[in-house]
C-alpha cells in the first residue's frame, strides 16, 4: 500500500473540491446535455477523456467493489483523468455525439484501465469516514 503523505492527502482534497464547486456550477448553469445539444451556431470546448471517464466509473466502481460516495467516485475519476492523455475538441451541434463514438473505441481500454489502477488506489486509502452498518 502506497504510503499518503500530508501533501498528497492535500492534492487529492483541492482535486475533490474543485471538481465538486465545477460540478454543482456546471450543473446550475448548464447540464451536460447542453453541451452535447449545443444551440444553433454555438461551439463548446470539451474534454472528451472525461466524458469517457464519467460514461465507466460506476461500472468499473461497482466492478471493483469501491465505495461509490461522492468523495471516492471525485477521486477516482481524478486520478484516472491525471492517467489519461486529454483530447479536447470543439463541439457544435451533432459534431460531439460523432467525435465521442470515433474516440470511444480507441480509447476504451485505455480509460478502463485507468479507471481500474484509480479504484485500487482508493479503495486501499479511502478519504471519507467510516460508513455504519445498521
Amino acid at each position: 500500500m502506497a504510503k499518503k503523505t500530508n501533501k498528497t492527502e492535500h492534492v487529492l482534497k483541492l482535486i475533490a473540491t474543485e471538481e465538486s464547486d465545477a460540478a454543482k456550477a456546471s450543473s446550475a448553469e448548464s447540464g451536460a446535455s447542453d453541451i452535447l445539444h449545443p444551440e444553433k451556431g454555438q461551439t463548446y470546448l470539451v474534454n472528451l477523456t472525461e466524458f469517457l471517464v464519467r460514461d465507466w466509473v460506476d461500472e468499473i466502481l461497482r466492478k471493483m467493489g469501491v465505495c461509490d460516495c461522492e468523495v471516492c467516485k471525485n477521486d477516482t475519476i481524478a486520478l484516472a483523468l491525471n492517467d489519461l492523455k486529454n483530447k479536447f475538441v470543439t463541439s457544435n451541434t451533432g459534431k460531439l455525439h460523432v467525435q465521442l463514438e470515433v474516440y470511444k473505441k480507441q480509447y476504451e481500454t485505455d480509460v478502463i484501465a485507468a479507471l481500474t489502477k484509480a479504484c485500487v488506489r482508493v479503495k486501499a486509502s479511502p478519504r471519507h469516514e467510516a460508513k455504519e452498518k445498521s
